[in-house]
């Protein structure tokens, strides 16, 4: 018996988002299944099942989870070799391996990426300019703590936003 606690958790990430502000439930976007293909066909490696599971739930969006990072289909398109171009602009003595799998772009300068073999590998990131060395750092034991971290932490931030300003 294989263990599905990773579809548990991305599940319960994408429940965690989902409180009305950060996103509504009319703003989920999921992927079918050829445009995950697609997805997995722009990179090296093979999709991780956590990771397929994350794109066919919210692949196309949701809401403001995210918002300002290239994690969303089509953007998501062409990543793994922009990740590449940010670590030579940068001479990191870094590489990128054919089985790495590129998740997330901010801004040009940061990429987060799937290192590992599994359902629910490894999180690493490199920061243009605050990656100790100029290279790449693990950040998660798992894709699933990742994206559960990411969602609890936005969904503060976006509830803060929300809030209206006190007057004193």
């Amino acid at each position: 018996m294989s263990d599905k606690g990773w579809e548990e958790r991305v599940r319960a990430a994408v429940a965690i988002t989902t409180d009305g502000i950060t996103a509504t439930p009319d703003e989920l976007r999921g992927l079918p299944e050829d445009v995950i293909r697609e997805i997995e066909l722009d990179q090296p490696a093979g999709l991780p099942e956590a990771y397929r599971l994350f794109l066919a739930l919210i692949g196309g969006g949701a809401g403001r989870f995210f918002q300002g990072s290239d994690i969303y289909y089509p953007v998501i398109l062409g990543l793994w070799e922009s990740a590449r171009e940010l670590l030579a602009e940068n001479e990191s003595p870094f590489v990128l391996e054919d089985s790495d799998r590129v998740i997330l772009m901010h801004q040009g300068y940061h990429f987060d990426f799937l290192r590992g073999p599994g359902p629910d590998p490894e999180v690493w990131w490199y920061g243009e300019g605050s990656s100790r060395g100029n290279v790449a750092a693990p950040s998660g034991d798992r894709f699933t703590d990742w994206l559960q971290a990411a969602a609890r932490s936005q969904v503060r931030a976006w509830a803060s936003h929300a809030r209206p300003p006190r007057h004193g």
